[in-house]
């Protein structure tokens, strides 16, 4: 389940930019996430909720886009979005090509709330 993985790295960056800002509770984590990345979002749901607990983060709500997939045909460099796993061109035929759209995995926004965190001392 490489879904843990990818949260785990995402959570702690969260947490140090809230503690970087003053411990305050993160309220949402936005996500933008390439289609050939081939996360189940169940589990990435599971593995956010999972990581969260005890953390500025603890209350936070996960977000995110699935970014379509686009490929470039080798042999004529013609640019298609994929309908299955094979990628064949639909303009000469030829399979394979290279990704220029879909492996992304990134983290678009994290969203502080204004209050300071129980926690923080005024």
């Amino acid at each position: 389940m490489h879904e843990f993985s990818l949260v785990s790295s995402v959570m702690e960056y969260v947490v140090k930019t809230a503690e970087a800002h003053g411990n305050r509770p993160v309220e949402k984590v936005s996500l933008e996430i390439g289609a050939l990345q081939h996360v189940a979002t169940e589990a990435l749901t599971f593995a956010f909720d999972a990581l969260k607990k005890d953390t500025v983060a603890e209350n936070a709500v996960l977000e995110w886009r699935i970014t379509p997939a686009c490929i470039r045909c080798s042999s004529c460099a013609t640019e298609y979005e994929p309908s299955d796993a094979f990628w064949v061109c639909p303009s000469c035929g030829a399979m394979g090509g290279h990704p220029i759209r879909g492996e992304e995995f990134l983290l678009e926004s994290i969203e502080i709330t204004d209050e300071p965190s129980s926690d923080t001392p005024a």
